[in-house]
């Protein structure tokens, strides 16, 4: 798999999980990043490369 394949398919599990955690989803091609805004007001980042 190469990882803008994964990077679609992680977009695609991320999008698709419960409404009632995630607000918003952030996408950075460039990082190859994903900026999450949970709805309590937290933020995460998931950063994705192929090792």
């Amino acid at each position: 798999m190469e990882l803008e394949d994964f990077k679609d398919w992680l977009f695609d599990v991320l999008n698709d999980a419960d409404s009632d955690i995630i607000a918003d989803i952030e996408t950075d091609e460039k990082t190859n990043t994903f900026r999450l805004g949970m709805l309590g007001g937290g933020k995460f980042e998931i950063e994705c490369r192929k090792l």
